[in-house]
């Protein structure tokens, strides 16, 4: 191994060169996954880290159609030290000459318990809030403001009741524990609303009791006390320690996917990387069959290549990293902002490490079959040009292909805490990757199909000898069609009559029973092309 790391290292000190594609395929897949996991962690940490900010309270109790008891509310006063009570509803905003819904909250004095309403002006919300000239104001989304074409000042009706607009509703701290809306938000408070109408007998509505809980309160106990206590009366209890399920199921969910999807991109890239190491190793043939005349066997030569594959994976892999790391940090306060929580989007050594342990995967995955090729190939077949066309890995090497594929594949179901997903997330890559080899296949069959037509017609191609063919060759396009077509011609005409072993009279200018043969201009011409 020492041996095989040090001719690796060496041969590492010419650069990079050829291996553009593969580095940019293994970055840009690693980053998608990075990038991805680095925001779905930091919102899952802003969730965990901020539950109480996001329910509106260390705890809550809501109610449908109905408020609070004497009871209810006695046992709320009597854990938490402070309790706030919020009223849920649709109804219409009206104007003189136009209406629209709205999803109301109404408030007491005590809410937020955490956090802060931000309204545009910046004002506090109970000044906001607050009755003047007779009139209860009022805050709004700016989304309503707008539909109704409302100013700070104007008035506007709920029900048989009139309020005042004071400030458009910027941002508001238990948004996220709101669940579904069917419309822009409006708050007020709730004794404003004792004479519209609104909740009167068989309105819908609910209720939501949010409690300030003392430090030492443990809310598994309190959770329990509660449900057994007002077990048939319809209570639902929420607590910070999952402030916002829906969410917190969405960013999950659409973080898995969104993983997956750069799983597929890199899976798909892997297609890039398998053709770099390829390329990579077709330019190192006189290296190789250098290495196998004097002495070097076939799984050192498989070493030797892949220390430099795993070193050049881990540059690529370290790229792809920093990107993905690098652009959520640098573009954090915009994502920040956008949040309908607080965040705080930081480094994730987990998503870090997932990211670089799918590249890795995705790196073996691809180049194992490439690399293990070389093992089997004799240096009298490299220097002829034929690297090891139709040579089959050993078997250890295709079970070797076929573990990491597993082991990646069950990486991504485990992973994921999708595993329905997952698997046809899988099954989608290797169906495309299948698709893509077989396309390969018949392009490459009805190209050598072709190929054999003109050979065999020499009156239409004019080609007598394996020299002549290179002057076609360099007066070629760079369309990648007709080169492929011009390699599988001369591997053609090298199988079917230009081949040392069948044409020998071609080659040899004479040979001395018992004494080297001696070799034609044209041979060491067509050998040195």
């Amino acid at each position: 191994m020492n041996l095989a790391a040090r001719i690796a290292r060496r041969e590492l000190r010419g650069g990079l060169k050829g291996f553009r594609i593969f580095l940019a395929c293994l970055a840009l897949g690693v980053a998608a996954i990075a990038a991805v996991g680095t925001l779905r962690a930091a919102i899952q940490s802003g969730l965990e880290d901020q539950g109480a900010i996001l329910l509106g309270g260390d705890a809550q109790m809501e109610f449908t159609y109905r408020f609070a008891d004497a009871d209810e509310r006695r046992f709320m006063d009597s854990v938490a030290s402070k309790v706030s009570e919020t009223v849920d509803f649709r109804s219409m905003a009206a104007i003189p000459e136009d209406s629209a819904l709205t999803q109301i909250k109404a408030v007491d004095d005590a809410y937020p318990l955490y956090g802060e309403v931000i309204l545009d002006p910046a004002i506090p919300l109970a000044e906001a809030l607050a009755t003047r000239d007779g009139l209860p104001g009022a805050v709004m989304d700016p989304v309503l403001i707008s539909r109704l074409s409302l100013a700070v000042g104007d008035r506007f009706a709920l029900g048989s009741q009139e309020f005042r607009l004071t400030a458009a509703l910027i941002r508001e701290p238990d948004s996220a524990s709101a669940g579904f809306t069917l419309g822009p938000r409006t708050i007020l408070r709730t004794d404003a609303l004792a004479n519209s109408g609104l909740l009167a007998a068989g309105s819908l509505y609910e209720t939501r009791y949010r409690l300030a809980l003392p430090p030492s309160t443990s809310l598994e106990s309190l959770k329990t006390e509660a449900t057994d206590t007002f077990r048939d009366k319809g209570m639902r209890w929420l607590d910070s320690r999952q402030a916002a399920p829906g969410v917190e199921t969405f960013v999950d969910r659409i973080g898995s996917f969104l993983v997956l999807v750069g799983l597929a991109g890199l899976a798909v890239g892997g297609v890039g990387v398998s053709a770099a190491v390829r390329a990579y190793l077709e330019g190192k043939i006189p290296t190789i069959a250098t290495l196998k005349t004097i002495g070097a066997d076939g799984r050192l030569i498989f070493r030797i290549y892949l220390i430099q594959i795993l070193a050049l994976s881990a540059i690529g892999i370290g790229i792809g990293l920093l990107l993905g790391a690098g652009a959520p940090l640098l573009l954090a306060p915009v994502i920040e902002a956008q949040l309908p929580f607080p965040a705080e989007i930081a480094l994730a050594p987990m998503a870090l490490l997932e990211a670089a342990f799918y590249g890795l995967l995705t790196a073996l995955l691809f180049t194992l079959w490439p690399l293990a090729r070389t093992e089997k190939v004799r240096a009298a077949a490299l220097y002829r040009g034929m690297e090891g066309r139709g040579n089959r890995p050993r078997g250890v090497y295709l079970w070797a292909i076929l573990g990491t594929g597993l082991l990646l594949i069950g990486s991504a179901v485990a992973l994921s805490g999708i595993p329905e997903l997952a698997f046809g997330a899988a099954g989608g890559i290797v169906g495309a990757l299948l698709i893509l080899t077989l396309a390969a296949y018949g392009l490459r069959r009805a190209a050598q199909g072709v190929v054999r037509i003109l050979v065999d017609l020499p009156e239409l191609t004019g080609l007598d000898q394996p020299v002549a063919l290179g002057e076609l060759v360099d007066e070629a396009t760079d369309d990648a069609f007709w080169t492929f077509m011009l390699d599988r011609t001369r591997f053609v005409l090298e199988q079917r009559g230009y081949d040392v072993r069948k044409r020998p009279e071609f080659f040899y200018k004479g040979s001395v029973q018992g004494s080297p043969p001696q070799y034609s201009q044209e041979f060491a011409d067509w050998l040195v092309r």
